[in-house]
């Protein structure tokens, strides 16, 4: 098969729609399916599948986010960017994207039918908070942001190669999560953060989420504690007959 433009030319190229979807989502309040929607439909998808040059490389991810809304006619105000030093889901999926349309020939079109932006930054949310929890509680800030940038790089190569072989882009099939690990992922925090704000000791949400303790049989205060750092009710974290 021949590639629109060279393999020296990819990196450039997954950075910048990376960067793109970032930018979007935390600066500009546009949600990724909406950014990709309005990439796609402004042909500067078009212009990136075939490998223009001023496209994928000849600008930032941040400039390609102007460029899309220009094209759409679309007001915007540049503000900061908001990039931090282990980058966002976000962000890799962009750059999973851009290694899957460059392997496969597909158009963003194509690929987005199949695995949504919004899903595929969904699974990389979950996998990464999974790292997170495993990582030391000493870790210094350097090397957590090294094991975050190994884990993105890896998690979209990953979700590239499934989308190349036509499987789902998300995690493979597993238990279903309990309705504690629901609410954590719902509010974007770690075992280890929710073990901070609630007051209730990290192995023991451990527990909980694993089953090897049922929550249902938990004290009440501890319910309390973990709901009210949640902020859902009580009644939200206890397991459903059958589940």
């Amino acid at each position: 098969m021949i590639r629109a433009y060279d393999e020296a030319c990819l990196p450039a190229a997954c950075s910048c729609l990376g960067r793109m979807l970032d930018y979007s989502v935390y600066s500009l309040h546009i949600d990724a399916d909406s950014m990709i929607k309005l990439f796609i439909a402004s042909g500067t998808a078009a212009l990136f599948g075939r490998g223009d040059i001023r496209t994928i490389a000849g600008r930032s991810g941040i400039e390609l986010a102007y460029s899309v809304l220009e094209k759409s006619s679309i007001p915007y105000e540049r503000v900061p960017a908001r990039h931090t030093v282990s980058l966002s889901s976000e962000y890799w999926c962009g750059h999973a994207l851009a290694y899957a349309q460059w392997a496969s020939g597909l158009s963003f079109e194509e690929i987005t039918s199949a695995c949504p932006a919004s899903e595929l930054a969904a699974d990389c949310t979950k996998e990464r908070l999974a790292l997170l929890d495993s990582l030391p509680l000493d870790i210094s800030d350097a090397n957590r942001a090294e094991a975050l940038r190994r884990f993105g790089a890896g998690f979209a190569r990953a979700a590239a190669g499934r989308i190349m072989s036509g499987g789902s882009a998300g995690v493979s099939a597993a238990p279903a999560d309990t309705r504690l690990k629901k609410m954590r992922t719902k509010n974007g925090l770690s075992q280890s953060a929710l073990a901070r704000a609630s007051g209730v000791p990290l192995r023991t949400i451990q527990q909980y989420e694993q089953r090897q303790k049922d929550i249902n049989k938990a004290h009440f205060e501890c319910i309390i504690m973990l709901s009210t750092a949640l902020n859902c009710e009580p009644a939200d974290l206890f397991e459903r007959s059958g589940r």
